[in-house]
């Protein structure tokens, strides 16, 4: 069983969305050594979410409409991150490191993928399951961050400059998304 776990969580860590968009842009605008520490913001987020869906998900279980609700909010945020995204100006990306942990960790917050962690991967059983479960999914989730930054570090010279527009363009789709299905 733990490894059906491992492997839907790699699938699930290495499907594109809008952390690994994130950790894309950062590394074809940072550079991976300064990149490269990004990935703990990921696996801070991954913790703090799925560690609050696995005990939000026992509790709204019977209210329909609190996880459309989380939906909205994560709809919001990767709206005005991709607003961030696109105003940020190529000349000002060096300057808006120190504020690409930030984006990371509160990205992952929001990000579906925790939900799904949280809610349904993550089955309600022993508390030692779970967390030695969300143990799993934080580190592995470190190693494919690390693999998105170094990703974003790889793409030619031309492409990373204009990093951020495209981030910003897949981030707002993602947050029409999460909108759209919210409200379905």
């Amino acid at each position: 069983m733990i490894t059906a776990f491992v492997l839907t969580s790699m699938v699930i860590l290495l499907t594109p969305g809008p952390t690994n968009t994130v950790l894309a842009a950062s590394g074809a605008a940072f550079g991976l050594s300064r990149a490269r520490l990004l990935p703990l913001a990921e696996a801070a987020g991954y913790a703090l979410a799925i560690s609050f869906f696995v005990s939000f998900a026992a509790m709204v279980k019977d209210l329909w409409w609190a996880l459309p609700a989380l939906k909205i909010v994560a709809a919001c945020w990767l709206a005005y991150s991709a607003v961030r995204l696109w105003t940020t100006s190529p000349d000002m990306v060096g300057a808006a490191r120190g504020s690409a942990f930030a984006r990371v960790f509160l990205t992952t917050l929001v990000n579906p993928k925790a939900m799904i962690v949280g809610t349904m991967m993550i089955p309600q059983s022993s508390p030692d399951e779970m967390a030695s479960r969300i143990a799993i999914f934080i580190a592995l989730s470190s190693l494919a961050g690390l693999g998105w930054v170094a990703l974003g570090a790889a793409l030619p010279g031309g492409v990373r400059r204009h990093s951020y527009k495209g981030a910003a363009f897949v981030l707002g789709g993602f947050s029409l998304y999460a909108l759209t299905s919210a409200l379905a």
